[in-house]
């Protein structure tokens, strides 16, 4: 920055020996807004101000021996000034000037933007002597009004680039153009203003004026009619002098305005002598006079800060705050102030249940030139997503998350976000850039309490504007709730948010079709109510909807009999209902070796922490929509009783998906075996939907039993199925069954043994009622038995009415026998179980229905055995006479292996078998028995001798 008067000297004496000075500092910093009288303060929010002002001097200590630069302790480098948040100019409203027009003094009429006057102390010239009768080496203060000008931007990266020319000043044979450049400050989005490096005096210029104060006006609407009389305006004046002279009349200086000749000049007298001035250019080309270039902010949140910083030549730095509207608290009228707005979401048409890009645009139609008050700013934004529109599972394959450092928010430093947590682009457009910003969003490091983060930067023209903002699935919907607050106090029209599609994208569109709505609420700095409104988006295409899961069932063999692995998968189709409740039902015979594996206690599951040992398989899921959906596995756990079930069996499975680490989902299903056929039943408490407020959109659910020597096949052969009822979380039902054929079931060895014992020695003789003792093995390995029929000589009978009371039928179906009604009891021992099952045998009345007259007609009492312990097993007997010989025949089995099972009924008193003879002296003493295998293989029928106690007194 140079001004200088005609004939300045080339070098002044003495500056090398300054006297001490004071040092470098700011006094009479001032920022203001005002309306047309140039001091009354604009309060209005929202306003246009009539003009803008900020004003600073820097302390000199007057010492006219030594150079300028001492008398101020050093020389202004830089000037910053940040502006208070919301105060925007607008240079798109404005025509620009050119650096070539800048420099021809041809800058467009329309293109000036305010005034600067630059207050300098400098060495007055030789030919002040003749003009100022001021001698020779004098110091004095010099006045430069000069216009200001919105300029092309001379690179991409510049937000504003302001401009004026010294050299415009008239009598001035020196100066040069000096650039304001606009920027953002990334720390909190203020606007700021810089001028670099201001020419100064030094020792090969001593004469160069030193700048030691300045006021930048900015005109509200610049094209106003109020602005013609500085409009092109240029002005050097002596503002005052160091040593006094007086005033030359013509020819050398015009007579009026400037005093007559000979008028004194007093010493260090603020004189304000014009040494030239240029005549303003009027309104000519100005083709808009309404064009809006400053607007107020649109917060009443009381007085607000602009700062100035100086940096000097030597190294000082220097800062001063001014609270602009401590006389009104701040700007006022908030209520006046207008905002309207609008959301729309895209694409319009979507497939069901996929994963989807999604557009959110959300439109702040701002004010024109005409409208006296501008846009408020947007404060707060909750983009409510339509219903059905949720986070999508499949997002999190490879998905990784952008930490806050490598976001580097409140700094201009790159941002070093990983590639994989980019989810989409933003666009931001504003009236006063001439393009919008650009850039890109990002999946924001989960933080306590705030997992789902979005971060967004949008950058051009210098700047970048980097927002972080919050995702609230609800819990219980997955609906998505997406928060940006405390937004910059800047204007947009136009906010874009387009998230990405592909198998991978974060949205998933709804699971059913028809019109889907969403809502936005934007809340502005004004304080005034937040603008609500709706946008749709409509699902047209994979509308049915239907339920119909796969089912499928895969043992690692088929061979009968074997140890085998056992695979169960269900799958789900993009667009079909959620699958909720799962139970199968295995086929009879499959059946679980339980025996010496450790059961996962109910304080373990409590506290979601099995032991490896309870382990009998995997769990491997995918959830999401698309061609690629989120998998992941976890470990099956057998546990204690559950739910109904003799034992039960528990999925711990930790949730990590990508960066999101949603803790454990722990899943219980109670294992039931029937007590008739002992087949097995796993019923899964309901599947859980939403985690985190992600709804899972589970695709496949595979259940592995793995643990080796746990599952056993049918020992039968031929066709099974395994049955299955689902449901789904809408109320579908399906009912599919996965065929299963085994086979080389008559492979397997099947010799059960059995023995016959009679009871105590004093039962023994004629008509006396004698416990009797069956006791059936096998070895391991063996096909099952199916059925077995013992047949007793003639030398017992059945004595049914010795019994001391019968169960009715009715009862026996309830499981209700009366306690009198039991006969005996039994013992079975199993290689599956690691406790024997006990208990009572009952005898039950004995009856059928006539199929031709429907009657019930009596018959022989039946047995009935109830054995528990870790699970219920119920054998039924039935009891017939032929050839004079009790028939006791147990005609259907379940499949499972037995090691031993012993059957006693009770002799003495209430005994049900009667001795028809004595039986200690009876020959030949044998039953019969024949034993059919559920491989179909009948057993060579056993002849086995009946022993008894005759020799004792008890029954061995």
């Amino acid at each position: 920055m140079a001004v200088a008067l005609t004939g300045a000297v080339a070098g002044i004496a003495g500056l090398a020996v300054a006297a001490p000075a004071g040092a470098y500092e700011i006094k009479d910093f001032s920022a203001n807004i005002f309306q047309a009288d140039g001091t009354t303060f604009e309060s209005q929010a929202g306003a246009v101000p009539h003009t803008g002002v900020i004003a600073f001097n820097t302390v000199v200590t007057t010492d006219a021996s030594s150079p300028p630069i001492v008398e101020q302790g050093g020389s202004t480098r830089n000037i910053q000034v940040t502006t208070p948040p919301g105060l925007t100019p607008n240079p798109e409203s404005i025509p620009e000037c050119t650096d070539d027009e800048l420099h021809d003094r041809t800058c467009p009429t329309a293109s000036q933007i305010g005034m600067v006057e630059l207050r300098l102390r400098s060495y007055l010239p030789p030919t002040a002597t003749t003009l100022l009768s001021i001698p020779v080496g004098t110091k004095g203060w010099l006045g430069v009004k000069i216009p200001l000008y919105n300029m092309e931007r001379s690179t991409s990266s510049q937000l504003a680039r302001f401009a004026f020319d010294s050299s415009q000043a008239p009598n001035a044979t020196t100066g040069h153009v000096t650039e304001i450049i606009g920027a953002m400050r990334p720390d909190d989005n203020r606007l700021f203003f810089t001028i670099s490096d201001i020419v100064t005096p030094t020792s090969g210029n001593p004469t160069q004026p030193l700048l030691a104060g300045s006021t930048l006006t900015f005109w509200g609407k610049p094209n106003a009619a109020s602005h013609n009389a500085e409009r092109g305006f240029a002005q050097l004046r002596l503002i005052s002098t160091d040593a006094p002279g007086q005033f030359p009349g013509p020819p050398n200086m015009p007579s009026p305005p400037f005093p007559p000749a000979g008028t004194p000049i007093p010493a260090n007298a603020p004189v304000n002598i014009p040494l030239g001035q240029t005549a303003p250019t009027g309104a000519a080309g100005i083709t808009n006079p309404n064009a809006t270039f400053l607007r107020s902010p649109t917060s009443c949140a009381g007085p607000q800060k602009a700062q100035l910083e100086l940096t000097s030549w030597q190294g000082a730095v220097r800062n001063a705050d001014y609270l602009i509207g401590e006389e009104t608290d701040g700007l006022q009228g908030c209520d006046q102030v207008p905002f309207a707005s609008s959301t729309e979401f895209g694409p319009s048409a979507m497939q069901a249940d996929s994963p989807v890009p999604l557009g959110v645009t959300l439109n702040v139609p701002q004010a024109g030139d005409d409208d006296p008050i501008a846009t408020a700013h947007v404060k707060d934004v909750a983009v409510k997503l339509p219903p059905g529109m949720t986070i999508s599972p499949s997002a999190a394959n490879g998905l990784e998350a952008c930490l806050d450092a490598q976001f580097a928010k409140g700094t201009n430093d790159p941002i070093a976000c990983p590639a994989a947590s980019k989810i989409g682009s933003v666009r931001i457009s504003t009236p006063v850039l001439p393009e919008a910003l650009t850039g890109s969003v990002y999946v924001g490091q989960p933080l306590p309490g705030n997992r789902y983060r979005l971060f967004l930067n949008a950058d051009g023209f210098g700047i970048s504007i980097r927002l972080k903002g919050e995702v609230r699935p609800n819990p219980a919907t997955g609906q998505v709730t997406a928060y940006f607050n405390d937004n910059p106090q800047l204007p947009f029209s136009q906010f874009q948010l387009d998230f990405d599609g592909g198998s991978k994208a974060i949205i998933a569109s709804p699971p059913t079709c028809g019109t889907h709505t969403g809502v936005t609420a934007m809340h502005p700095w004004s304080g005034n109510a937040a603008d609500v409104t709706r946008a749709s988006v409509q699902v047209s295409a994979g509308c049915l909807f239907p339920f119909a899961p796969g089912f499928e069932v895969r043992p690692s063999t088929l061979l009968s009999g074997a140890q085998s692995h056992l695979s169960v998968d269900l799958t789900r189709h993009d667009g079909h209902q959620n699958l909720m409740g799962v139970e199968a039902t295995l086929p009879a015979g499959m059946v679980a070796t339980l025996k010496g594996v450790q059961r996962c206690n109910e304080a373990q599951v409590a506290a979601e922490a099995c032991p490896g040992g309870s382990q009998i398989g995997i769990v491997s899921v995918k959830a999401g929509p698309g061609a690629h959906p989120f998998a992941l596995s976890a470990p099956v756990y057998l546990t204690g009783a559950y739910n109904n079930g003799s034992f039960g069996a528990v999925v711990i499975m930790r949730v990590i998906a990508g960066p999101y680490d949603l803790g454990n989902v722990v899943v219980r299903q109670s294992i039931r075996i029937d007590p008739d056929t002992a087949r097995v039943t796993v019923h899964s408490d309901p599947l859980p939907q939403i985690v985190e407020g992600v709804p899972l959109r589970l695709r496949d659910l595979q259940i592995n039993v793995t643990r080796n020597g746990f599952m056993r096949n049918p020992t039968s052969c031929g066709g099974k199925q395994v049955d299955a009822k689902l449901s789904s979380s809408v109320g579908g039902v399906s009912t599919p069954a996965a065929r299963l054929s085994f086979d080389d079931c008559k492979k397997l060895k099947f010799e059960p043994k059995i023995s016959l014992r009679l009871g105590h020695k004093s039962q023994m003789r004629k008509f006396k009622y004698p416990a009797l003792r069956a006791t059936v093995t096998q070895g391991a390995g063996e096909a099952g038995i199916r059925s077995s029929q013992v047949i007793l000589p003639k030398h017992v009978a059945l004595a049914a009415k010795n019994a001391k009371g019968l169960c009715e039928v009715a009862q026996a179906r309830a499981d209700k026998c009366p306690e009198e009604s039991v006969v005996g009891h039994a013992v079975a021992q199993t290689p599956l179980l690691d406790k024997d099952l006990k208990g009572p045998v009952f005898f039950v009345k004995g009856e059928r229905t006539d199929p031709k007259s429907g009657r019930v007609i009596a018959t022989l009492p039946t047995l009935y055995v109830k054995l528990q312990g870790e699970t219920t097993i119920k054998l039924r007997a039935t009891t017939d006479v032929s050839k004079d010989r009790l028939v006791t025949t147990f005609a259907e089995i379940p499949d499972a292996p037995i090691s031993r099972f012993t059957l006693t009924i009770k002799g003495g008193k209430n005994g049900i078998i009667q001795a028809t003879r004595d039986l200690c002296k009876a020959k030949a003493f044998k039953g019969t028995v024949r034993f059919g295998g559920q491989n179909d293989v009948r057993a060579k029928t056993a002849k086995p001798r009946i022993s008894t106690a005759c020799s004792s007194k008890k029954a061995s």
